[in-house]
């Protein structure tokens, strides 16, 4: 493992991999950024700041992943089901649901960023489709995830 990522990070491309690795991840389960920033906190010679900002580039990855499940959200939205009219129902019921959780739509966005639960993946897709505001998604996701993975690797190195 360490020729692996001393080979990676002379040129930089350990954190290239590991954004990259994110925003994979962000979408996709069984990528899991927090197994993969375990390993690398408790195998690796990487030292704190490598491992804090490893910890926040992945936060980062999955961010703009969100970003752009937020926006495509948004797009369907505005869009329409056109045609579509198992479609337009599911947007309708996502609505009716958004409309249940108005009051408590930023604890959503944080409970997501957080711990996880309910996927924020979901969340960002159906913020984009109650039409959230965008700067608001972004202000709880981003230090959300900041603060998960920053948590992970912080436990995993001092266990």
């Amino acid at each position: 493992m360490h020729s692996v990522l001393h080979a990676l990070d002379s040129f930089g491309g350990i954190y290239v991999a590991m954004f990259l690795f994110a925003m994979l991840s962000g979408v996709f389960f069984l990528a899991n950024s927090e197994a993969v920033l375990v390993a690398l906190a408790v195998a690796s010679s990487y030292g704190w700041p490598q491992l804090i900002l490893l910890a926040v580039l992945v936060a980062l990855g999955q961010s703009t992943t969100h970003a752009l499940m937020f926006q495509s959200g948004r797009g369907i939205a505005k869009v329409g089901a056109r045609g579509r009219p198992k479609l337009e129902a599911r947007l309708a019921r996502a609505r009716e649901l958004g409309k249940r959780w108005e009051n408590s739509e930023r604890l959503l966005i944080a409970l997501g960023a957080t711990i996880g639960i309910p996927p924020q993946v979901l969340v960002a897709f159906l913020a984009g489709v109650l039409g959230i505001r965008f700067r608001t998604f972004v202000a709880i996701d981003v230090p959300g995830r900041i603060l998960r993975f920053t948590t992970v690797v912080v436990a995993a190195r001092l266990i």
